[in-house]
């Protein structure tokens, strides 16, 4: 009942704030939402994702992909937003882009299972944060090996964005270890490697797509899914599910991919516009991310998920067998883990050092302070 009364609260507050401005339920923003038609546009840049509005992708596409490129191309371009499988489900959507109906998405890892080297980008136990995961999979000889891959589709990859730290909720019970997983029907993308993973977890895995989660939850078909808090946020499943477990077992990247002949059609200048938008985009949207990963999980307590913090290594220790299986099985993400490994080592051994020298920072204000006040 309280989250039912504090979900009436906020959609009544949303339905006032657009009413006072002007604004639509509509799942695109910008022009796509059919605007002034009397304006000169530029030509359409359309931009799919499957976010709600209020995910940090969305908000970060909106304040600043959109803008650096309509001002940077001084109108030649003009970017068109659609949230919520506005232009179709991921799957519809990545087909579009790679056929060029569609112009450019915000996207999953539904092709890892076509071109394993996909994988590394948000394989369960590879990471262990997401500004190691940013830091790593935006690294250029990284991004070089994912594009190898993606230009088989006719895909141009321009950076990789957070999808999140990915947890598991659940309407049963409170998830405090690895026995508690067991036999869970939980939800996951039809994807071999989020499924394997928790099927060595002990869970009970159905696929289906993002659209038929909330449903299905109702209907009792699943009792749980996997995705960052944000997106259970975002998409309301808070109303049927009662736990939420902070496992963090999959830090997970997506990928932000043109048409290549729309991409290559562009001026080398109109390129370059995009080009830093796309690197603006992905900053912003790690640092919306980040403080959405506190907030998030505070409002998800608020609407009455109990929040557990199970022993990762526990489960990792269970479920990191899924590395050494795809390792063996797909020599391409064979090759590429043993390029993210050293970047790993370096990144950690850089963060280590920073976070030393912070504290080592600390210790010498906290001193001087004293020495002051003797």
């Amino acid at each position: 009942m309280k989250k039912r009364i504090l979900s009436l609260i906020l959609a009544v507050g949303m339905m006032t704030t657009l009413a006072a401005c002007g604004g639509s339920t509509g799942s695109s923003t910008g022009d796509s939402t059919g605007g002034d038609t009397t304006e000169a546009k530029g030509i359409p840049l359309k931009v799919a994702t499957y976010y709600a509005d209020t995910h940090p992708t969305s908000i970060a596409l909106e304040e600043v992909f959109k803008p650096m490129i309509d001002e940077g191309t001084e109108g030649r371009y003009t970017v068109e937003l659609y949230s919520n499988n506005g232009l179709g489900s991921e799957t519809e959507f990545n087909e579009g882009v790679s056929l060029g109906t569609i112009e450019c998405c915000v996207t999953g890892n539904l092709m890892a299972d076509r071109y394993p080297a996909l994988y590394a980008a948000d394989f369960p136990w590879v990471f262990d944060s997401v500004e190691e995961a940013s830091a790593v999979c935006n690294d250029p000889e990284i991004q070089q090996v994912f594009q190898d891959a993606l230009i088989q589709s006719h895909y141009i990859l321009r950076g990789c964005s957070i999808n999140g730290n990915r947890c598991v909720s659940n309407n049963v019970r409170p998830i405090n270890s690895l026995a508690d997983l067991k036999g869970l029907k939980l939800r996951l993308p039809t994807v071999s490697h989020y499924v394997r993973n928790f099927e060595l977890l002990g869970a009970a895995p159905v696929t289906m797509p993002m659209t038929e989660i909330f449903t299905a939850l109702q209907q009792g078909t699943i009792e749980g899914q996997e995705n960052p808090p944000s997106t259970l946020l975002a998409n309301g499943w808070y109303e049927v599910q009662d736990y939420l477990a902070m496992t963090n077992h999959q830090i997970a990247m997506n990928f932000i991919l043109f048409n290549e002949n729309f991409y290559n059609s562009m001026s080398a200048e109109d390129q370059a516009v995009v080009d830093e938008a796309c690197k603006a985009f992905v900053q912003k949207q790690l640092e919306l991310f980040q403080k959405a990963m506190v907030d998030d999980v505070e409002t998800l307590q608020e609407y009455g998920l109990e929040v557990t913090y199970p022993d990762r290594e526990e489960m990792k220790a269970a479920g990191s067998g899924v590395i050494d299986e795809y390792r063996a099985k797909y020599p391409e993400f064979d090759d590429i883990m043993n390029k993210i490994e050293p970047l790993q080592e370096e990144y950690r051994a850089n963060a280590g050092a920073a976070d030393a020298g912070t504290a080592d920072a600390g210790a010498a204000e906290t001193a001087e302070t004293a020495e002051a006040a003797a």
